[in-house]
Protein backbone atom coordinates (compact mmCIF):
# COMPACT_ATOMS: atom_id res chain seq x y z
CA UNK A 1 0.00 0.00 0.00
CA UNK A 2 2.84 2.51 0.67
CA UNK A 3 3.99 2.53 -2.66
CA UNK A 4 0.80 2.97 -4.15
CA UNK A 5 -0.15 6.25 -5.60
CA UNK A 6 -1.64 8.57 -3.00
CA UNK A 7 -5.04 9.76 -3.79
CA UNK A 8 -6.26 13.15 -1.63
CA UNK A 9 -10.04 14.17 -2.32
CA UNK A 10 -11.25 17.26 -0.96
CA UNK A 11 -15.14 17.35 0.01
CA UNK A 12 -17.30 14.56 0.93
CA UNK A 13 -20.10 15.82 -1.60
CA UNK A 14 -21.27 13.81 -4.24
CA UNK A 15 -18.38 14.82 -6.43
CA UNK A 16 -16.03 13.48 -3.46
CA UNK A 17 -17.83 10.17 -2.43
CA UNK A 18 -18.61 9.53 -6.54
CA UNK A 19 -14.42 9.82 -6.50
CA UNK A 20 -14.33 7.23 -3.81
CA UNK A 21 -16.49 4.73 -4.48
CA UNK A 22 -14.97 4.62 -8.31
CA UNK A 23 -11.41 3.65 -6.56
CA UNK A 24 -12.64 1.63 -4.53
CA UNK A 25 -10.10 -1.51 -4.73
CA UNK A 26 -8.00 0.71 -7.23
CA UNK A 27 -4.05 0.30 -6.83
CA UNK A 28 -4.46 3.53 -4.76
CA UNK A 29 -3.87 4.90 -1.16
CA UNK A 30 -6.76 7.69 -0.80
CA UNK A 31 -7.41 10.11 1.78
CA UNK A 32 -11.02 12.08 1.82
CA UNK A 33 -10.88 15.47 3.99
CA UNK A 34 -13.99 16.84 5.23
CA UNK A 35 -15.17 19.57 7.87
CA UNK A 36 -18.07 17.43 8.21
CA UNK A 37 -18.03 13.77 8.52
CA UNK A 38 -21.24 13.58 7.34
CA UNK A 39 -22.20 13.54 3.10
CA UNK A 40 -25.27 16.27 2.49
CA UNK A 41 -27.83 15.38 0.03
CA UNK A 42 -28.44 19.38 -0.24
CA UNK A 43 -31.37 18.84 -2.91
CA UNK A 44 -33.73 17.53 -0.04
CA UNK A 45 -32.60 20.52 2.38
CA UNK A 46 -35.20 22.36 2.33
CA UNK A 47 -37.50 19.42 3.43
CA UNK A 48 -35.28 19.56 6.43
CA UNK A 49 -36.02 23.25 7.24
CA UNK A 50 -39.71 22.91 6.26
CA UNK A 51 -40.00 20.43 8.78
CA UNK A 52 -40.93 17.37 6.11
CA UNK A 53 -37.69 15.44 6.88
CA UNK A 54 -35.35 14.96 9.69
CA UNK A 55 -31.79 16.10 9.32
CA UNK A 56 -30.69 11.95 9.66
CA UNK A 57 -32.54 11.52 6.50
CA UNK A 58 -30.85 13.88 4.46
CA UNK A 59 -27.21 13.07 6.26
CA UNK A 60 -25.14 10.18 5.90
CA UNK A 61 -21.92 9.35 8.04
CA UNK A 62 -19.15 9.35 5.61
CA UNK A 63 -17.50 6.26 7.73
CA UNK A 64 -19.96 4.45 7.53
CA UNK A 65 -20.62 5.15 2.84
CA UNK A 66 -16.64 3.97 3.17
CA UNK A 67 -17.09 0.69 4.56
CA UNK A 68 -15.57 -2.22 2.91
CA UNK A 69 -13.01 0.02 1.17
CA UNK A 70 -9.96 -0.86 2.41
CA UNK A 71 -7.76 1.82 0.31
CA UNK A 72 -9.29 4.70 1.97
CA UNK A 73 -8.94 6.67 5.09
CA UNK A 74 -11.36 9.77 6.15
CA UNK A 75 -10.35 12.72 8.25
CA UNK A 76 -12.65 15.17 9.55
CA UNK A 77 -10.74 18.61 9.23
CA UNK A 78 -10.72 22.11 7.67
CA UNK A 79 -8.59 22.63 4.32
CA UNK A 80 -6.41 25.48 5.09
CA UNK A 81 -4.53 25.51 1.82
CA UNK A 82 -3.39 23.77 -1.34
CA UNK A 83 0.10 24.48 -2.89
CA UNK A 84 0.03 23.16 -6.27
CA UNK A 85 4.13 23.68 -6.95
CA UNK A 86 4.54 21.33 -3.64
CA UNK A 87 1.88 18.99 -4.26
CA UNK A 88 0.69 19.38 -0.83
CA UNK A 89 -2.14 19.99 0.91
CA UNK A 90 -2.13 22.19 4.27
CA UNK A 91 -4.98 21.27 6.54
CA UNK A 92 -6.18 22.06 10.69
CA UNK A 93 -4.78 19.97 13.05
CA UNK A 94 -2.75 17.33 10.85
CA UNK A 95 0.71 17.52 9.00
CA UNK A 96 0.72 19.01 5.68
CA UNK A 97 -0.53 15.99 2.78
CA UNK A 98 1.50 14.87 0.01
CA UNK A 99 -0.54 13.62 -2.90
CA UNK A 100 0.14 12.02 -6.58
CA UNK A 101 -3.41 13.36 -7.43
CA UNK A 102 -5.49 15.94 -6.12
CA UNK A 103 -9.70 15.61 -6.40
CA UNK A 104 -10.97 19.10 -5.08
CA UNK A 105 -14.87 18.93 -4.49
CA UNK A 106 -15.07 21.55 -2.09
CA UNK A 107 -18.56 22.86 -3.38
CA UNK A 108 -19.49 26.64 -3.03
CA UNK A 109 -20.98 29.00 -0.33
CA UNK A 110 -23.54 31.65 -0.53
CA UNK A 111 -22.76 34.60 -2.59
CA UNK A 112 -24.96 37.48 -1.26
CA UNK A 113 -24.33 39.77 -3.98
CA UNK A 114 -22.62 42.42 -1.51
CA UNK A 115 -26.16 43.49 -0.95
CA UNK A 116 -25.91 45.27 2.89
CA UNK A 117 -26.89 43.94 6.06
CA UNK A 118 -27.37 40.42 4.08
CA UNK A 119 -24.79 38.34 5.65
CA UNK A 120 -25.61 39.31 9.24
CA UNK A 121 -29.44 38.98 8.73
CA UNK A 122 -30.24 36.72 6.33
CA UNK A 123 -31.04 32.76 6.54
CA UNK A 124 -29.08 31.22 3.84
CA UNK A 125 -30.03 27.20 2.71
CA UNK A 126 -26.91 25.95 1.54
CA UNK A 127 -25.67 23.32 4.81
CA UNK A 128 -26.80 20.77 7.17
CA UNK A 129 -26.55 23.58 9.70
CA UNK A 130 -28.89 26.27 7.79
CA UNK A 131 -31.84 24.20 7.45
CA UNK A 132 -31.65 22.65 10.86
CA UNK A 133 -31.45 26.98 11.71
CA UNK A 134 -34.21 28.07 9.47
CA UNK A 135 -36.60 25.16 10.57
CA UNK A 136 -35.76 25.96 14.30
CA UNK A 137 -36.39 29.90 13.51
CA UNK A 138 -39.76 29.29 12.38
CA UNK A 139 -41.18 27.66 15.11
CA UNK A 140 -39.86 29.93 17.39
CA UNK A 141 -41.13 32.80 15.56
CA UNK A 142 -44.29 31.30 15.77
CA UNK A 143 -43.45 30.63 19.22
CA UNK A 144 -42.97 34.34 20.19
CA UNK A 145 -45.75 35.15 17.81
CA UNK A 146 -48.01 33.29 20.06
CA UNK A 147 -47.00 34.47 23.46
CA UNK A 148 -47.05 38.31 21.88
CA UNK A 149 -49.35 38.87 18.78
CA UNK A 150 -48.35 42.28 18.51
CA UNK A 151 -45.42 40.88 16.57
CA UNK A 152 -47.91 40.08 13.65
CA UNK A 153 -48.04 43.90 13.23
CA UNK A 154 -44.01 44.06 13.23
CA UNK A 155 -44.32 41.76 10.25
CA UNK A 156 -42.83 38.48 12.01
CA UNK A 157 -45.51 36.44 9.64
CA UNK A 158 -43.93 37.55 6.79
CA UNK A 159 -41.64 34.87 5.64
CA UNK A 160 -39.48 36.48 2.91
CA UNK A 161 -37.23 34.32 0.43
CA UNK A 162 -34.84 36.31 -2.13
CA UNK A 163 -34.32 33.71 -5.21
CA UNK A 164 -36.67 32.39 -7.20
CA UNK A 165 -34.48 29.48 -8.76
CA UNK A 166 -35.22 25.95 -8.02
CA UNK A 167 -34.13 26.52 -4.34
CA UNK A 168 -35.98 29.32 -3.75
CA UNK A 169 -38.92 28.05 -5.50
CA UNK A 170 -39.03 24.32 -3.74
CA UNK A 171 -39.22 26.41 -0.28
CA UNK A 172 -41.43 28.90 -1.12
CA UNK A 173 -44.38 26.02 -2.07
CA UNK A 174 -43.01 23.68 0.87
CA UNK A 175 -43.53 26.45 3.45
CA UNK A 176 -46.72 28.21 2.49
CA UNK A 177 -47.88 23.97 2.58
CA UNK A 178 -46.36 24.11 6.11
CA UNK A 179 -48.02 27.00 7.33
CA UNK A 180 -51.61 26.38 6.06
CA UNK A 181 -51.56 23.16 7.23
CA UNK A 182 -49.81 21.64 10.16
CA UNK A 183 -48.61 24.70 11.57
CA UNK A 184 -52.32 26.09 11.33
CA UNK A 185 -53.51 23.29 13.22
CA UNK A 186 -50.38 23.49 15.73
CA UNK A 187 -51.24 26.78 16.49
CA UNK A 188 -55.13 27.66 16.67
CA UNK A 189 -55.05 30.96 18.08
CA UNK A 190 -52.89 32.55 15.74
CA UNK A 191 -53.91 34.01 12.78
CA UNK A 192 -52.09 31.81 11.08
CA UNK A 193 -54.01 33.05 7.42
CA UNK A 194 -52.71 36.27 7.65
CA UNK A 195 -48.73 34.76 6.99
CA UNK A 196 -47.32 35.33 3.76
CA UNK A 197 -44.78 33.62 2.02
CA UNK A 198 -43.18 36.11 -0.59
CA UNK A 199 -40.85 35.31 -3.19
CA UNK A 200 -38.84 38.16 -5.02
CA UNK A 201 -36.68 37.73 -8.02
CA UNK A 202 -34.61 40.48 -9.83
CA UNK A 203 -35.04 38.86 -13.58
CA UNK A 204 -38.27 38.61 -15.11
CA UNK A 205 -39.13 34.68 -14.51
CA UNK A 206 -39.18 32.09 -11.97
CA UNK A 207 -36.45 29.24 -12.66
CA UNK A 208 -34.83 31.30 -15.25
CA UNK A 209 -33.03 27.90 -17.21
CA UNK A 210 -36.62 26.37 -17.17
CA UNK A 211 -39.04 26.39 -20.90
CA UNK A 212 -41.48 29.57 -20.26
CA UNK A 213 -44.35 27.15 -19.91
CA UNK A 214 -42.75 25.70 -16.95
CA UNK A 215 -41.83 28.68 -15.72
CA UNK A 216 -45.72 29.97 -15.63
CA UNK A 217 -46.71 26.88 -14.65
CA UNK A 218 -44.61 27.04 -11.48
CA UNK A 219 -45.78 30.36 -10.83
CA UNK A 220 -49.07 29.63 -10.94
CA UNK A 221 -48.71 26.60 -8.77
CA UNK A 222 -47.05 28.64 -6.37
CA UNK A 223 -49.80 31.68 -6.02
CA UNK A 224 -52.75 28.78 -5.98
CA UNK A 225 -51.18 27.93 -2.66
CA UNK A 226 -50.67 31.27 -1.18
CA UNK A 227 -47.35 31.97 -2.28
CA UNK A 228 -47.05 35.91 -3.58
CA UNK A 229 -44.48 35.82 -6.48
CA UNK A 230 -42.55 39.44 -7.28
CA UNK A 231 -40.67 38.88 -10.31
CA UNK A 232 -38.31 41.78 -11.67
CA UNK A 233 -37.55 42.95 -7.70
CA UNK A 234 -34.41 43.17 -6.26
CA UNK A 235 -33.25 43.69 -2.92
CA UNK A 236 -30.83 46.66 -1.77
CA UNK A 237 -30.87 46.14 2.01
CA UNK A 238 -31.23 43.65 4.03
CA UNK A 239 -31.90 44.96 8.29
CA UNK A 240 -32.81 42.66 11.65
CA UNK A 241 -36.51 43.52 10.80
CA UNK A 242 -36.90 44.66 7.40
CA UNK A 243 -35.89 44.90 3.65
CA UNK A 244 -35.51 47.51 1.71
CA UNK A 245 -36.35 46.59 -2.13
CA UNK A 246 -34.51 48.10 -4.97
CA UNK A 247 -37.51 49.94 -5.84
CA UNK A 248 -37.13 52.13 -2.17
CA UNK A 249 -39.90 49.88 -1.15
CA UNK A 250 -39.52 48.76 2.55
CA UNK A 251 -41.14 45.51 3.85
CA UNK A 252 -41.46 44.26 7.08
CA UNK A 253 -39.65 40.86 8.28
CA UNK A 254 -38.46 38.68 10.82
CA UNK A 255 -37.56 35.69 8.50
CA UNK A 256 -35.55 36.27 5.24
CA UNK A 257 -34.32 33.53 3.52
CA UNK A 258 -31.63 33.75 0.90
CA UNK A 259 -31.30 31.78 -2.16
CA UNK A 260 -30.11 34.31 -4.69
CA UNK A 261 -27.20 32.20 -5.69
CA UNK A 262 -23.74 30.65 -4.82
CA UNK A 263 -20.00 31.66 -5.25
CA UNK A 264 -17.64 28.55 -5.53
CA UNK A 265 -15.59 27.80 -1.99
CA UNK A 266 -12.51 30.87 -1.65
CA UNK A 267 -10.03 28.11 -0.93
CA UNK A 268 -9.92 28.31 -4.75
CA UNK A 269 -8.13 31.35 -4.67
CA UNK A 270 -5.35 29.80 -2.81
CA UNK A 271 -4.55 28.10 -5.91
CA UNK A 272 -2.50 30.92 -7.80
CA UNK A 273 -4.23 30.65 -10.89
CA UNK A 274 -6.50 32.20 -13.11
CA UNK A 275 -10.21 31.52 -12.01
CA UNK A 276 -13.17 31.82 -14.27
CA UNK A 277 -16.14 34.16 -13.24
CA UNK A 278 -17.53 33.50 -9.31
CA UNK A 279 -14.23 32.09 -8.21
CA UNK A 280 -14.81 28.89 -10.16
CA UNK A 281 -11.69 26.96 -10.78
CA UNK A 282 -11.87 26.24 -15.08
CA UNK A 283 -11.11 22.67 -16.06
CA UNK A 284 -10.33 20.96 -19.16
CA UNK A 285 -12.34 18.57 -21.39
CA UNK A 286 -10.77 15.62 -18.76
CA UNK A 287 -11.80 17.97 -15.53
CA UNK A 288 -8.21 18.33 -15.11
CA UNK A 289 -6.19 21.71 -14.15
CA UNK A 290 -4.24 23.25 -16.85
CA UNK A 291 -0.76 22.07 -16.28
CA UNK A 292 -1.52 20.05 -13.42
CA UNK A 293 -2.31 16.88 -15.12
CA UNK A 294 -2.90 14.83 -11.37
CA UNK A 295 -5.46 17.91 -9.88
CA UNK A 296 -9.06 17.45 -10.59
CA UNK A 297 -11.85 19.86 -10.00
CA UNK A 298 -15.32 18.60 -9.52
CA UNK A 299 -18.63 19.97 -8.61
CA UNK A 300 -19.89 23.59 -7.54
CA UNK A 301 -16.42 24.81 -7.33
CA UNK A 302 -15.45 24.02 -10.72
CA UNK A 303 -16.25 25.44 -14.12
CA UNK A 304 -16.75 22.81 -16.58
CA UNK A 305 -17.43 24.14 -19.84
CA UNK A 306 -20.17 22.00 -21.59
CA UNK A 307 -18.91 21.08 -25.47
CA UNK A 308 -21.45 21.51 -27.72
CA UNK A 309 -23.08 24.55 -26.14
CA UNK A 310 -19.97 26.24 -24.86
CA UNK A 311 -21.55 27.11 -21.26
CA UNK A 312 -20.76 25.80 -17.94
CA UNK A 313 -22.70 22.84 -16.82
CA UNK A 314 -25.14 23.71 -13.82
CA UNK A 315 -24.26 22.94 -10.67
CA UNK A 316 -26.75 19.89 -9.84
CA UNK A 317 -26.13 17.17 -7.87
CA UNK A 318 -26.60 14.77 -10.91
CA UNK A 319 -23.23 16.71 -12.58
CA UNK A 320 -21.43 16.53 -9.85
CA UNK A 321 -21.87 12.85 -9.25
CA UNK A 322 -21.15 11.78 -12.57
CA UNK A 323 -18.04 13.97 -12.86
CA UNK A 324 -17.24 12.00 -9.43
CA UNK A 325 -17.40 8.98 -10.93
CA UNK A 326 -15.76 9.83 -14.14
CA UNK A 327 -12.60 11.11 -12.14
CA UNK A 328 -12.41 7.78 -10.22
CA UNK A 329 -12.05 5.99 -13.18
CA UNK A 330 -9.97 8.22 -14.90
CA UNK A 331 -7.37 8.11 -11.95
CA UNK A 332 -7.43 4.24 -12.34
CA UNK A 333 -6.53 4.87 -16.34
CA UNK A 334 -3.83 7.05 -15.69
CA UNK A 335 -2.26 4.44 -12.91
CA UNK A 336 -2.24 1.92 -15.57
CA UNK A 337 -0.72 4.44 -18.13
CA UNK A 338 -4.30 4.05 -20.44
CA UNK A 339 -5.38 6.73 -22.38
CA UNK A 340 -8.35 9.07 -21.00
CA UNK A 341 -11.62 10.27 -22.68
CA UNK A 342 -13.26 13.38 -22.16
CA UNK A 343 -15.60 13.63 -19.56
CA UNK A 344 -19.42 13.68 -21.16
CA UNK A 345 -22.03 14.51 -19.02
CA UNK A 346 -25.72 12.46 -19.43
CA UNK A 347 -28.18 14.88 -18.82
CA UNK A 348 -31.19 13.22 -17.02
CA UNK A 349 -33.66 16.62 -17.39
CA UNK A 350 -34.04 19.16 -15.22
CA UNK A 351 -36.76 19.74 -12.10
CA UNK A 352 -38.01 21.19 -9.46
CA UNK A 353 -40.61 20.37 -7.26
CA UNK A 354 -43.65 23.42 -6.53
CA UNK A 355 -45.43 21.90 -3.89
CA UNK A 356 -47.07 18.83 -2.66
CA UNK A 357 -48.25 16.88 -6.14
CA UNK A 358 -46.53 19.69 -8.04
CA UNK A 359 -43.37 19.89 -9.78
CA UNK A 360 -41.54 20.58 -13.28
CA UNK A 361 -39.54 18.51 -15.42
CA UNK A 362 -37.48 18.84 -18.49
CA UNK A 363 -36.51 16.42 -20.22
CA UNK A 364 -33.12 15.91 -21.91
CA UNK A 365 -34.41 16.15 -25.80
CA UNK A 366 -37.21 18.72 -24.86
CA UNK A 367 -40.24 17.35 -23.34
CA UNK A 368 -42.24 19.07 -20.38
CA UNK A 369 -43.98 17.43 -17.56
CA UNK A 370 -45.81 19.27 -14.95
CA UNK A 371 -48.27 18.55 -11.76
CA UNK A 372 -48.60 15.28 -10.54
CA UNK A 373 -46.76 13.18 -12.87
CA UNK A 374 -43.77 15.40 -12.86
CA UNK A 375 -43.89 15.66 -8.89
CA UNK A 376 -43.42 11.64 -9.09
CA UNK A 377 -40.57 11.78 -11.37
CA UNK A 378 -39.19 14.15 -9.21
CA UNK A 379 -39.61 11.95 -5.92
CA UNK A 380 -38.05 8.82 -8.27
CA UNK A 381 -35.18 11.23 -9.15
CA UNK A 382 -34.41 11.82 -5.64
CA UNK A 383 -34.65 8.72 -4.05
CA UNK A 384 -32.49 7.17 -6.98
CA UNK A 385 -29.85 9.60 -6.21
CA UNK A 386 -29.58 9.41 -2.03
CA UNK A 387 -26.61 7.42 -0.48
CA UNK A 388 -27.97 4.42 0.61
CA UNK A 389 -30.41 1.82 1.15
CA UNK A 390 -31.43 2.91 4.35
CA UNK A 391 -31.86 6.47 3.14
CA UNK A 392 -34.22 5.80 0.69
CA UNK A 393 -36.11 3.33 2.63
CA UNK A 394 -36.32 6.39 5.41
CA UNK A 395 -37.30 8.90 2.73
CA UNK A 396 -39.52 6.87 1.13
CA UNK A 397 -41.86 6.04 4.06
CA UNK A 398 -42.20 9.79 5.24
CA UNK A 399 -42.84 10.94 1.80
CA UNK A 400 -45.76 8.28 1.93
CA UNK A 401 -46.78 9.35 5.02
CA UNK A 402 -46.81 12.80 4.26
CA UNK A 403 -49.03 12.15 0.84
CA UNK A 404 -51.48 9.62 2.91
CA UNK A 405 -51.83 11.73 5.88
CA UNK A 406 -50.85 15.49 4.74
CA UNK A 407 -48.71 15.45 7.92
CA UNK A 408 -45.08 16.34 8.43
CA UNK A 409 -42.48 15.07 10.51
CA UNK A 410 -42.42 15.49 14.73
CA UNK A 411 -42.57 19.74 15.40
CA UNK A 412 -40.15 19.90 17.83
CA UNK A 413 -37.35 23.29 18.04
CA UNK A 414 -34.06 21.51 17.97
CA UNK A 415 -31.99 24.34 19.86
CA UNK A 416 -31.85 25.25 23.05
CA UNK A 417 -30.91 29.11 22.16
CA UNK A 418 -33.65 31.83 22.94
CA UNK A 419 -35.46 33.30 20.23
CA UNK A 420 -33.43 35.24 17.94
CA UNK A 421 -35.32 38.01 15.26
CA UNK A 422 -33.50 37.24 11.49
CA UNK A 423 -33.96 40.05 8.86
Amino acid sequence: MAENPHVVILGAGFGGVGAALKLRDAPVRITILDKHDYHTFQPLLYQVATLELDPTEVGYPVREILHRHNNVVFHKCEVQSIDLAKKLVVVDGMEPLEYDYLVIALGAIVNYHGTPGATEHALPLYTMNDAIRLHDHILKTLEAVDKDPALIEDGALNFCIIGGGPTGTELAGAMADLLHTELKADYPNLPIDKARVIVYEHSPHLLAPFKPKLRDYAQRALEERGVEVQTQCGVAQVGPREITLASGEKVKTHTLVWAAGLQANPLAASLGIELAPGGHIPVGPDLRIKDHPGVFAIGDIASTIEPKSGKPLPGLAAVALQAGHYVGKTIIQLVEGKPVKPFQYHDKGTMAQVGRGAAVVELPKGGTLTGRVAWLAWLGIHLHLLSCAEEKTSVFVDWGWNLLTHKRGKRIILSDEDHEDHG
